[in-house]
């Protein structure tokens, strides 16, 4: 008796793929800011600003670090 064999999926899918590089595009993003937050208050008094702008930076990159955290391609 043979085994049937399961018919391959074609890929992933396209929401995959979205949510990929949405999740790619709120860590670059999340990046930038802290980067600016960094670069702009440098030398600075106002280390609460800097730590809230620093925040927001946060905020934008983890819930794409976990949108991102598989790649589609990868299966």
């Amino acid at each position: 008796m043979r085994a049937r064999l399961k018919p391959q999926a074609s890929g992933p899918s396209r929401l995959a793929w979205v949510r990929y590089y949405l999740g790619r595009l709120l860590q670059v993003i999340g990046l930038m800011v802290t980067l600016v937050a960094m670069t702009a208050f440098f030398g600075s008094p106002s280390t609460l600003a800097m730590l809230r702008m620093m925040l927001i930076g946060v905020l934008f990159f983890v819930p794409g670090w976990l949108l991102a955290r598989k790649d589609p391609a990868d299966g």
